[in-house]
């Protein structure tokens, strides 16, 4: 009996004498391992607004809103409902327009400092005002699909937009054979396919 109570004094006396096996947090510096889950931002060169990250988030932390008035897409990301289970991150189309950071000091006063934004511009379809897409993942799209954006026509007149090929032109009210030429959601695109076909 007396043997184990002589080898937890011991203990006790050698843990004064030695250093701690825990760090200084928060009074020095901590190193942060490589694979940390930290907070989830975006990077605004980076996302091209594809909505990706939104569809696949379980917490329903990220959200976004369309102003089809301003002709921008703003996507939310709000640190209060993330569980930090990096599908944002993996599921990204660039892998660089979300991204867990290593920051992991999260606790603030305000809350608007949990909240991550990226705002992106809007094409609108030329005949019925509906969304077509961000600007920015239609341009993504069209360069990744190199030559084969030919067989899409919207594609296809996004790239030469951003190449500055393709002027505006002035809004018709019915549909003519031009309008293959305008960017179009698909419902208008079919409507112009049918009536030309039939």
């Amino acid at each position: 009996m007396r043997l184990p109570k002589l080898r937890e004094l011991a203990l006790a006396i050698r843990s004064l004498v030695t250093w701690p096996f825990t760090n200084g947090y928060p009074f020095k510096s901590v190193t942060i391992p490589d694979g940390f889950r930290g907070k989830p931002e975006y990077n605004e060169q980076e996302c091209v607004g594809c909505l990706a990250c939104y569809e696949v988030c379980p917490a329903r932390a990220i959200d976004y809103v369309d102003d089809k008035d301003n002709k921008y897409r703003t996507l939310t990301h709000n640190q209060e409902r993330c569980i930090f289970c990096q599908q944002c991150e993996l599921a990204c189309i660039t892998k660089k327009g979300i991204t867990l950071t290593k920051e992991f000091e999260l606790g603030a006063a305000d809350r608007k400092t949990g909240i991550s934004q990226s705002r992106k511009e809007l094409t609108i379809c030329e005949k019925c005002g509906e969304v077509v897409g961000c600007t920015d993942h239609l341009y993504h799209a069209a360069k990744k699909l190199g030559v084969l954006l030919y067989g899409n026509p919207t594609l296809m007149l996004a790239r030469n937009k951003e190449l500055q090929l393709v002027e505006d032109r002035p809004q018709t009210s019915s549909h003519q054979r031009g309008d293959h030429l305008k960017l179009l959601c698909p419902n208008c695109r079919r409507e112009v396919i049918l009536r030309e076909q039939w």
